[in-house]
C-alpha cells in the first residue's frame, strides 16, 4: 500500500533454526573446556539462541530503513551498518589478512575436513550426503560422534563438532538440521566475518530491491546482538517497555542517544576499500556486494565531517555468486591488498557529526524518505550524566574494565576447576585406600605381564621402523611418479598446442588455396558459359550453310546433267572442231556444216564459272569445318562436355589422331563427283 512521504513497508522472513540439538551438544562441553572451546572458536556459543517475536520485530523494523545506494540504515540523523569489526567484536574472531571464502563446485577436500573434525577421511568421505544440491553432514550426525568422544574424553573433537554444527545451523543456514559443504569449507578456514558481512549486506540488498521482501539468508541473532548494542542501555527508551512498538522506539532516537563507544575496536584502524575498488568488496554465499565503511566511521569512533564522496559510495560490485566465478575471483584478488584507516587519516575519537555531513544527511531523507512518520526525541526524557574524562582516558579505563572482567572471569573458571579437582582427589583416596591391596596382589602379576608386553613392544618397534622406512621409500616412489607425471602431462599439453598451432597454419593455406581455386573454377566457368555461347552461335551459322549447301549440291548436280549433255554433245560433234563437215542436200549438193552457234558457247563459259566458283565455296567449306573442330576442342578442354551434355567422344569420331566432324568435312567433299572425290 501507497504511504504519501514514507517508503513502502516490506515483508521479510527469517530462518528458524532448530536448536534443540544444538543446545544438547552444548551441554556435553564440561566447564572447565569452554575455555578451550572459546580459545579456539571465539565466542560463537553466544549465538545459539532462538530469537522471539519482538527480536523478529526489531531485525523487521531495522531493515525497513535500509537504503540501497548507500548501503546502510538511514536514520533520521544518522546513518548505522554492520562493520566487519563490529562482528569480529561480538563473536571474537580476528578478522584475517587472507583472501576470503567464495562458493565453488569442486570436490570437498577430505583430508581438509578431516583434520579440522579430527575424524578419519574414510569416516568423513563415508558421512558426506547430499541435501538441496549440496554435499554437507546431518546434524545428526556430528551429535552422535560428538557424544562418542564426549565418553571417550576427546574434548578436541567434541569441541570441534559444536563448532562445526553451529557453523551450519546459525551462522550460514541453508537446509534444516544439515550443514552444507560451504559451511563446512567456512568452518575449515576459520576466517568467517567477510562471508557473514556478506551475507547480510547481499540478503539486505536483493530483497529490498523493488522493496519486493521476503527470505533473509544471513544469521539474523548476530544482526539482532549488533543492532541492540548500539540501542541505548538505560533512560526513557528502556523505561518505554513492550507496548510501544519499533518503529515509534527508534524513529524517537537520535544520534545523541546512539551508544558509539560500546565496541571495543573504537578508535582503532578499520578496513576501508580494498586494491582497485573506492569501496570494500564482500563476498557472500549468495552473492557479492560492496559496502561502504567510511560512512560508517562514526561507529568507529571518528568524526562525521563532511559529506561523502560519491567514488565512496558508488555501486562496484553486485552480482549472484552462481554463474559468475570469474568476476568472483577478481574480487577475491582484491582483498590480497587491504586498506586500513584510523587516526592518521580521521585524527583522534570523536563520534560527533559536523553541520556539512548533517546538511548532506538530511537532503538524503528528504530524497529516499523514512519508512515510518517522525516522532519526538526521546532524549528529553533520557537523564545524561555529563563525562569529565577525555575519549582516550574513556577508551583506556574501558579497556582495563574489559581486560579485569576477563581476568575475574578465568579466576572464577580456575577456582572452579580447583574445587572440582579436589573433589576428584577425595574420591581417589578413598577409592586408593580400597585398591591398594589389590593392588599389591596384582603387582607381581602385573610385572610378569609387563615384561612380555616389553619383549613385543621392542619387536614391534623394530617391526615398525621396518614399516616407516618402507613407506618412507613408498612415499618418495610416488613423490616422483608425480612429478613425473606432471612433467609428462606439461610435454603433451605443450605438443598439444604446437600441433594445434600447427594445423591452424595449415587450415589457413588450405583455406587460401581453396579461395583461389574457387576463383578460377568461377573464371573458367564463365570462359566455358562463353564458349558455349559461341558454339551455340556457330551451330547455328552452321546449320545454315549446310542448308545453302544442300541447295547448291542440288544446283551442282543439275550443272553435272547438263555438262554431261554437252561432254556427249562434244564427243559427236566437238566444239573446238573447226573444220567444217562435209553433208548432202536433197538434190545430193555437198554442202558444209555451219559453226556452233554462239549461245552454246556462251553456255560452256557460263558453266566453267559457275564450277570455279563452287570449288571456291568448298574450300571455304573446309575451312570453316576446321574452325568450329578448334572451337570444339577448346571448350572440350574447359568443361570436360559439350553442349548437350555428354563427353566430348560423343562429338565424333578419332581415326590416326584426326578428329572429323560429321556433316561438315564430308558436305564440304560433296561438291565434287559422285563418288565423294574432288572435282
Amino acid at each position: 500500500m501507497r504511504r504519501p512521504g514514507l517508503k513502502d513497508d516490506v515483508a521479510y522472513s527469517f530462518f528458524e533454526p532448530e536448536i534443540s540439538v544444538l543446545k544438547g551438544m552444548i551441554a556435553l562441553i564440561a566447564p572447565d573446556h569452554v575455555g578451550l572451546f572459546r580459545e579456539t572458536y571465539g565466542g560463537i556459543l553466544k549465538v545459539v539462541y532462538r530469537l522471539i517475536d519482538r527480536d523478529r520485530s526489531a531485525i523487521h523494523t531495522l531493515l525497513q530503513f535500509y537504503d540501497p545506494g548507500l548501503r546502510c540504515f538511514v536514520f533520521p540523523d544518522y546513518l548505522l551498518g554492520p562493520l566487519m569489526e563490529d562482528y569480529a567484536d561480538i563473536l571474537g574472531i580476528q578478522i584475517r589478512d587472507q583472501v576470503p571464502f567464495y562458493a565453488t563446485k569442486e570436490e570437498p577436500d577430505i583430508s581438509g575436513i578431516s583434520r579440522a573434525l579430527y575424524l578419519s577421511p574414510e569416516m568423513v568421505k563415508g558421512s558426506l550426503k547430499e541435501k538441496g544440491k549440496l554435499p554437507g553432514f546431518h546434524l545428526s550426525f556430528l551429535e552422535a560422534k560428538a557424544k562418542e568422544q564426549a565418553e571417550l574424553g576427546n574434548w578436541e573433537v567434541v569441541c570441534a563438532l559444536i563448532a562445526a554444527g553451529i557453523y551450519g545451523i546459525i551462522l550460514f543456514p541453508n537446509q534444516k538440521n544439515f550443514v552444507d559443504i560451504n559451511a563446512i569449507r567456512l568452518f575449515v578456514q576459520r576466517n568467517p566475518i567477510p562471508t557473514l558481512i556478506g551475507d547480510v549486506y547481499y540478503s539486505d540488498h536483493n530483497r529490498n530491491e523493488k522493496r519486493r521482501g521476503g527470505l533473509i539468508r544471513c544469521c539474523a541473532q548476530l544482526l539482532y546482538k549488533w543492532f541492540m548494542g548500539y540501542l541505548p542501555s538505560k533512560g526513557a527508551f528502556v523505561l518505554l517497555g513492550q507496548n510501544v512498538n519499533w518503529a515509534a522506539k527508534l524513529m524517537g532516537l537520535r544520534a545523541k542517544d546512539i551508544d558509539w563507544t560500546h565496541s571495543s575496536g573504537v578508535g582503532q584502524d578499520f578496513i576501508c576499500s580494498c586494491r582497485g575498488f573506492p569501496n570494500v568488496p564482500l563476498i557472500g554465499v549468495q552473492g557479492c556486494i560492496n559496502y561502504n565503511p567510511t560512512l560508517l566511521k562514526r561507529q568507529m569512533g571518528f568524526a562525521m565531517e563532511r559529506p561523502p564522496f560519491k567514488s565512496e559510495v558508488q555501486e562496484s560490485v553486485y552480482f549472484p555468486v552462481e554463474g559468475n566465478q570469474a568476476q568472483v575471483k577478481q574480487v577475491s584478488e582484491a582483498w590480497r591488498s587491504i586498506q586500513r584507516k584510523g587516526k592518521v587519516s580521521w585524527g583522534r575519537a570523536n563520534n560527533r557529526s559536523f553541520p556539512p555531513f548533517d546538511d548532506w544527511l538530511s537532503k538524503r531523507v528528504e530524497l529516499t524518505c523514512l519508512p515510518f512518520p517522525m516522532v519526538d526525541p526521546w532524549y528529553p526524557l533520557i537523564e545524561e550524566t555529563p563525562s569529565t574524562v577525555s575519549m582516550d582516558e574513556f577508551l583506556e579505563m574501558k579497556r582495563e574494565r574489559d581486560q579485569l572482567l576477563a581476568e575475574k572471569t578465568e579466576l572464577e573458571m580456575s577456582v572452579a576447576r580447583v574445587q572440582r579437582v579436589n573433589q576428584e582427589i577425595r574420591a581417589k583416596m578413598e577409592d586408593q585406600d580400597k585398591r591398594h591391596a589389590l593392588e599389591a596382589k596384582r603387582f607381581e602379576m602385573d610385572t610378569a605381564y609387563y615384561g612380555k608386553v616389553s619383549q613385543v613392544l621392542a619387536s614391534s618397534a623394530k617391526e615398525h621402523d621396518i614399516t616407516k622406512e618402507r613407506l618412507a621409500r613408498a612415499s618418495k616412489v610416488i613423490e616422483d611418479e608425480k612429478r613425473r607425471q606432471i612433467l609428462v602431462r606439461d610435454q603433451r599439453d605443450d605438443r598439444v598446442r604446437v600441433l594445434i598451432a600447427e594445423w591452424e597454419a595449415k587450415l589457413k593455406v588450405k583455406e587460401s588455396e581453396n579461395l583461389k581455386i574457387i576463383a578460377e573454377r568461377d573464371h573458367y566457368v564463365a570462359e566455358r558459359d562463353h564458349y558455349f555461347r559461341q558454339m551455340k552461335i556457330h551451330q547455328k551459322e552452321v546449320g545454315r550453310l549446310q542448308q545453302e549447301n544442300t541447295e547448291l549440291r542440288y544446283l551442282l548436280l543439275m550443272c553435272l546433267i547438263v555438262s554431261g549433255i554437252i561432254a556427249r554433245a562434244r564427243r559427236t560433234v566437238p566444239l573446238h572442231s573447226t573444220r567444217p563437215h562435209r553433208y548432202f542436200t536433197r538434190r545430193n549438193t555437198p554442202r558444209l556444216m555451219d559453226l556452233p552457234s554462239t549461245d552454246l558457247l556462251e553456255l560452256k563459259d557460263k558453266m566453267n564459272e559457275m564450277i570455279n566458283i563452287m570449288q571456291g565455296f568448298a574450300v571455304g567449306q573446309k575451312a570453316l569445318a576446321d574452325k568450329v573442330e578448334k572451337l570444339e576442342r577448346a571448350s572440350a578442354a574447359n568443361s570436360g562436355i559439350n553442349l548437350d551434355g555428354v563427353s566430348n567422344q560423343g562429338l565424333g569420331s578419332r581415326d590416326g589422331g584426326k578428329r572429323t566432324t560429321v556433316g561438315i568435312v564430308n558436305n564440304a567433299a560433296g561438291f565434287g563427283t559422285a563418288g565423294g572425290q574432288p572435282v
